[in-house]
C-alpha cells in the first residue's frame, strides 16, 4: 500500500515495461501512487478515469495521458463504464548516453522536473494524436517479441516518441511551478499516512506535517484526493485492514486495532459500508476464492 513506486518496471539494465489494465473487470482501479518512470496509458476499448495531480480526465477508446515522472496520478472506473487500456513505462535513464548528452540536457532532464511541460491529455482531436498513435500501437504489439535486437528497435521507438511530443511541450509557468510545490509538500501527507495510519493522528498534525494552515491543507488534500482527511484515512485504514485479513489469521479485533480502529463495532461497520460484507465475511469469501 504504498504511494511510491520503488519498484523497476522491467530490468535494472532496461527499464521499460508494458501492462494491460481492464477496469473494472480486472481491477476496480488503481490508487494514487507516482514513480520514477514516465508513463503513457493508451485507452484500447470503452473509458477510465484518471486523475493527474490537481486534474481529472475521462480518457476514451483511441485517446491517450502522457504522465509526467513523479508525477503523482491514479486510475478509476468512469461511471459505469468497461474500459480497456494499455500502460507504457520507462525511464529516462534508458535514452541518456552519458553526462554530455545533449538529448539528457535540453530535452529528457526539463520533462523530468518539470520545467518543460508535456501535454496531459491527447484527445481524438488533439494534434498530436495522430503523430504518437502508431508509435504506441507499435510499442505495445511488441511486447512480448523475443527477436534479437528488440532492445534496440524499442530505444528507437521511444526516441521516434520523445521526438514527436517535445514538439508540443511548454515552458513551465509559476503558477506550474507553484503547483508542483505544493504536491511535493501533499505527497509527504500521504508518506506520513502510510507509515502512522495505526496511529491517533488527525488532520491539525497533517496540516503541520505540509506547514500549511488547517483550512488550507484540508482544502489542497481534498482537491488531491477527492475526499476529506478524514474519510481518507478511514479509508486507507479499512483496505489496510482488508489486505490483512486475507493474508493473516490474526483475530479480527486485533487487526481493527492495529489498523487504527479502537472500536470494533465501528470498524465493522465502517467495514460493511465500503465493502458490503462483514469482515468475517470478507476473509472468508477471499480465502475461498
Amino acid at each position: 500500500m504504498s504511494y511510491q513506486e520503488t519498484k523497476i518496471h522491467g530490468t535494472p539494465s532496461f527499464p521499460y515495461a508494458v501492462y494491460w489494465g481492464l477496469v473494472p473487470d480486472w481491477l476496480s482501479g488503481f490508487p494514487l501512487h507516482w514513480h520514477e518512470e514516465m508513463e503513457i496509458i493508451s485507452v484500447r476499448e470503452g473509458s477510465i478515469g484518471v486523475s493527474v495531480g490537481n486534474s481529472d480526465y475521462t480518457v476514451n477508446s483511441g485517446e491517450f495521458l502522457l504522465i509526467h515522472p513523479q508525477m503523482i496520478h491514479a486510475i478509476k472506473q468512469h461511471e459505469n463504464c468497461r474500459g480497456l487500456y494499455v500502460n507504457i513505462l520507462f525511464r529516462f535513464s534508458m535514452l541518456e548516453s552519458g553526462q554530455d548528452d545533449a538529448c539528457r540536457e535540453k530535452y529528457l532532464e526539463p520533462i523530468y522536473s518539470r520545467e518543460l511541460l508535456m501535454p496531459e491529455y491527447i484527445s481524438l482531436d488533439h494534434p498530436l494524436n495522430p503523430g504518437i498513435a502508431p508509435i504506441i500501437l507499435a510499442l505495445t504489439q511488441s511486447a512480448d517479441t523475443q527477436r534479437p535486437g528488440n532492445e534496440l528497435w524499442i530505444k528507437g521507438k521511444l526516441y521516434e516518441l520523445m521526438s514527436v511530443i517535445v514538439g508540443y511541450c511548454e515552458a513551465s509557468n509559476n503558477a506550474q511551478a507553484y503547483e508542483d510545490i505544493i504536491f511535493e509538500k501533499l505527497k509527504h501527507s500521504l508518506r506520513y499516512i502510510e507509515e502512522h495510519y495505526a496511529d491517533s493522528i488527525d488532520v491539525d498534525a497533517m496540516a503541520a506535517v505540509s506547514n500549511y494552515s488547517v483550512s488550507h491543507f484540508s482544502k489542497l488534500f481534498k482537491q488531491l484526493t477527492g475526499v476529506s482527511f478524514t474519510q481518507y484515512l478511514k479509508n486507507y485504514r479499512l483496505e489496510a485492514a482488508a489486505n490483512r485479513l486475507i493474508h493473516e489469521n490474526t483475530k479480527i479485533s486485533e487487526i481493527a486495532l492495529s489498523c487504527g480502529f479502537s472500536n470494533l463495532s465501528y470498524f465493522t461497520r465502517a467495514f460493511y459500508q465500503k465493502y458490503r460484507m462483514t469482515p468475517s465475511q470478507y476473509r472468508r469469501d477471499r480465502k475461498n476464492s
